[in-house]
């Protein structure tokens, strides 16, 4: 049981949410620990307040907008007035019969903003667990609008309430964030919203309102154009044998036999796409883990085990990505070292890889701007904050370029590993071409770029006290801290290339490796010193950093800090290439055989637009509900494998209708070239 324990916190363990150090929810302390409201201070005296209809008239809003409002409160004064006999229309010309009939009348005619007054969010149990969402009834907003009853529209507004600092020791000073939803009229603004809500509610305020029109005319356009893109592939599938034509690029069954087929390139260090694999699902995740913070009630699940040491793996996450990164690096030095002689070879390498990549990113990052925030609908489903970072950084996410900006300006949350990716792929491109001619230089100039990077993230992190990692902490750390180590060594290319640099080290090695030493295994003495060496460097990252996790060591052990920020990443890194490496060379065959699996060689085709996949999947998950969800492991570890199939899934069905049909059509010799290998596979099978 124990061991399923571990198996089950060590899922958790990934990158790579990368903005969700910004959404982390503050800390569940006790009520009597924040400043709690005087609803409205002097603007909601109920002692010397007018009526409900005289007060909307003042509102300091556009008209329409304070039209509805009039409508809302003037409609509540006149239900109140049915209460004590309808005091405001008594006529003596009329019978009694009629007066009362005249009231029943008023009455059913603005009983409807008893239901309005219902919407409205209101205090939910387990506020000290962590339960900010007061979302009231999102359902009864969209039915009152239905009827047309009122013209609404459901908000939410997030208030802070301010700690009070009753404890003087005690440093936990962010403040309570609560979300209300509200059913506000449709004719405001958010601006106008803010207005109104700022003079009754005493504390910072952010308005976000759910979008009026979900398909806007770009993204009908857009699903346009994708349906008469699949047109010739349905055309190429029904009718194959027109597929001597360019249509033959469209076929969806010959792209779907390339996708999932199991062919390799390579005969050897087919571990590397098991490990893919592995690390592709613990990113997943850690994703998982992260974005489920703003949607779940029990926000304590998540900052209960930032104390324990073994909790700590599913804490501190963010160094998964450069292993993957180290992988990528060392595989692709592997297969093109001594085959890029001239320039033109190395563009041709840079072309086809963009190729592989690019359309199904480009699909993902326009999916993500304008199709993804009208998917569903909700309380919980107002993405404000996708849109508006999609409308300026949509273009540096498909340029390959929104690391060279703030951390928040990327349209999707992998955007900047995305971009770290492409950057370093062409730079080792250009390493791989140096090293067909001069091979020392070039180690020798890798190595330098290695160190210097370290000490680079070293010289960095001492010198602007930055932590060693975005992670849970003990005590909260300063949001200006967590940008900057992000801007400052996390988007960095030059503070991240020491885990390329040991890719592109250990790939020469595996490719120049004798076959005398790949059967020694760890007979041969260096092998072992490198297995020990290989277990140190993967333990270092896991618990280098829990100091400062649980026992609070900031500013005090600066040093300490700087160093586990410069040397876990590379060191993780090491770890995982010796690793292969190591299989490479006769050891650890029994892993070895089970990560060579031929099921993980089409899967790790697709790994790194999985991963950009996975982060709408995941929000879809959460944010669909109507209800913040109640966070359990088994749920967290469910919602992870569904998310990591759905994203392999997707991931395939874009490089099948999207990637290869453009490919094939920039490169159709690719598409014959399988088609040779494939016969000379059957002749060799059948000879055999």
């Amino acid at each position: 049981m124990r061991s399923f324990l571990l198996i089950l916190a060590l899922c958790h363990l990934a990158l790579s949410c990368t903005l969700c150090p910004f959404r982390i929810p503050p800390r569940p302390r006790p009520l009597d620990q924040y400043k709690l409201p005087k609803v409205g201070g002097k603007q909601f005296d109920l002692e010397k307040m007018p009526k409900f209809c005289n007060a909307s008239k003042q509102l300091p809003v556009g008209a329409e907008c304070r039209a509805q409002f009039e409508h809302i409160f003037c409609s509540a004064d006149r239900l109140t007035d049915t209460f004590s006999g309808c005091q405001s229309i008594v006529n003596k010309s009329l019978s009694e019969q009629e007066q009362c009939s005249k009231c029943a009348y008023q009455k059913a005619d603005n009983s409807w903003v008893m239901r309005w007054f219902d919407s409205l969010g209101k205090p939910a149990a387990g506020i000290t667990e962590g339960n900010y969402y007061w979302l009231g009834d999102y359902e009864l907003c969209t039915v009152l609008r239905d009827e047309k009853s009122f013209d609404g529209q459901y908000c939410r507004i997030e208030m802070e309430v301010p700690d009070a600092g009753v404890e003087s020791g005690c440093p936990q000073t962010d403040p309570l964030s609560i979300i209300l939803g509200v059913c506000f009229p449709a004719a405001c603004s958010v601006q106008d919203l803010a207005k109104v809500s700022g003079l009754y509610l005493p504390y910072n305020l952010k308005v976000e309102c759910e979008s009026q029109g979900r398909w806007s005319a770009i993204t009908i356009l857009l699903l346009v154009l994708f349906a008469v893109w699949l047109v010739p592939q349905a055309v190429s599938t029904i009718q194959p044998h027109l597929n001597d034509s360019v249509l033959h690029c469209f076929s969806i069954s010959e792209n779907a036999k390339r996708t999932f087929s199991t062919r390799r390139d390579s005969p050897h260090l087919h571990v590397v796409h098991g490990l893919e694999f592995l690390l592709f699902f613990t990113i997943v995740c850690g994703m998982v883990y992260n974005f489920m913070l703003p949607y779940i009630e029990n926000v304590a699940f998540s900052f209960e085990g930032v104390s324990s040491l073994s909790m700590h793996i599913v804490n501190n996450y963010s160094y998964q990505i450069d292993g993957l990164l180290a992988l990528s690096a060392f595989y692709t030095t592997y297969m093109l070292f001594g085959t890029v002689p001239t320039v033109r070879s190395a563009l041709e390498s840079v072309a086809q890889r963009l190729a592989r990549f690019w359309p199904a990113y480009i699909f993902c990052v326009i999916f993500m701007y304008t199709v993804f925030p009208g998917v569903s609908s909700g309380p919980m489903w107002i993405h404000t904050d996708t849109v508006n970072r999609c409308e300026g950084g949509w273009w540096k996410n498909l340029l390959f370029i929104n690391n060279w900006f703030n951390v928040t300006d990327t349209c999707v949350d992998l955007g900047y590993v995305i971009s770290l990716e492409a950057q370093y792929f062409l730079i080792l491109i250009l390493f791989i071409y140096l090293s067909s001619k001069f091979v020392m230089i070039t180690q020798i100039v890798v190595y330098l770029i290695f160190g210097s990077s370290i000490v680079f993230s070293f010289v960095r992190a001492y010198r602007q006290d930055l932590p060693p990692a975005p992670m849970l902490t003990l005590e909260p750390e300063p949001l200006e801290k967590i940008y900057a180590v992000y801007d400052q060594l996390m988007l960095s290319l030059f503070a991240r290339s020491s885990s390329y640099c040991l890719g592109f080290i250990f790939g020469i090695g595996c490719a120049t490796a004798s076959e005398d030493l790949r059967k020694m295994g760890l007979r041969y003495r260096w092998h072992a010193i490198l297995a020990v060496a290989c277990i140190a460097s993967g333990i270092f990252p896991f618990v280098g950093a829990f100091p400062y996790s649980a026992w609070n060591w900031s500013s005090n052990f600066r040093f300490m800090n700087a160093l586990y920020a410069a040397f876990h990443r590379p060191m993780w890194s090491f770890s995982l290439l010796s690793f292969v490496y190591l299989c490479h060379h006769g050891a650890f065959k029994w892993i070895n055989a089970l990560l060579e699996w031929r099921a993980f060689t089409p899967l790790s085709k697709v790994t790194w637009v999985a991963l950009v996949v996975a982060e709408p999947i995941i929000l879809y998950f959460f944010s669909s509900l109507n209800k913040p969800a109640y966070a359990t492991h088994w749920s967290t570890l469910y919602t992870a494998i569904s998310a990591a199939l759905l994203s392999y899934m997707i991931a395939i069905f874009l490089d099948i209708f999207v990637t290869r049909p453009i490919r094939y059509l920039i490169y159709p010799e690719q598409m014959h070239r399988y088609a040779q290998a494939h016969t000379q596979e059957q002749q060799r099978a059948a000879a055999v």
